[in-house]
This record gives structure tokens, sequence and C-alpha cells, in this order.
């Protein structure tokens, strides 16, 4: 029997990968995270509304401590963790702020190296809301969802 090319070009791929000999166009660089950056994220976007950190923010959702946080600390989970509870996230938002919040990939890679970082997160206080979130979080976020 004989093969195509492009069997044999898959033949040939999958070899070279295996021998590590396969030299690939470069991929683009990955994102660097930005812990420093989540934190300012976290507060201005207004996750803080719902999520607390270093007790500053609300216990409407699970705290995002990293010191004792009992999620996996692996991006997908986490971000997995988030899809799953993204209907009632909006709503809130909706609810809270009036708009829906836009991440763009590095802003949830900045903030999961946010709630991953006990150091940085031990520098985040009240000082870093800013007054309009501070204000829906002392008049009281929204808890049900209509």
């Amino acid at each position: 029997m004989r093969q195509t090319f492009r069997q044999n070009k898959a033949v040939a791929l999958i070899t070279a990968a295996i021998l590590g000999t396969l030299i690939l166009p470069s991929a683009p660089a990955k994102a660097e995270m930005d812990a420093e950056r989540g934190k300012t994220l976290f507060a201005e976007r207004g996750c803080v509304i719902c999520h607390s950190v270093n007790n500053v923010g609300s216990d409407v959702a699970t705290s995002l401590d990293a010191s004792n946080m009992n999620i996996a600390r692996e991006p997908f989970e986490f971000f997995a963790r988030m899809w799953r509870g993204a209907p009632q996230m909006l709503a809130l938002q909706q609810a809270d702020l009036g708009y829906q919040i836009d991440f763009s990939g590095q802003d949830i890679s900045d903030i999961f190296a946010f709630v991953q970082s006990r150091e940085i997160q031990e520098g985040f206080t009240e000082q870093d809301l800013p007054d309009h979130i501070k204000e829906i979080i002392d008049n009281g976020p929204s808890t049900a969802i209509d």
C-alpha cells in the first residue's frame, strides 16, 4: 500500500517531534503574569465587590486569599471555576456596576497571578479601592439574582 504525501509528512513530523529535531516557526511569546497589575485590576474592575482578599472586599462570593485558597493552583482550573459561575457573576456585575466587566486574556492572567501571590495580597488595602467601588461595598453589593 502506497502512502500519500500527507501521510509521509505526518509520519515525518511525528518522528521529528519524538526525536526532538523538529524546528517549528517560533510561537508568540507567552504573556507574563503581573500580580501587581492583577491587584489593580481586582480593585478597579470590581472583583472585590463580591470577593475578598486580605479582609478587603465582600463575602458575597468565595474569598480569594492566597493563604486559604483550596482550589488548584493551576490556572485552567481557576478559570474553569470562574466559567461555571459566569451567569451569576454577569448578573451581579450588571446589578452592581450597571455593565459587564470586560477582561482580556492578559487581564485574567494578571488577576490569577494576584490571587496566587501572598506577598502582593498582604499589601492590598481599602486604599487600593476606587471610591465608586467602596461605595458599592459600603451600600451592600447585590446578593440575589432576579
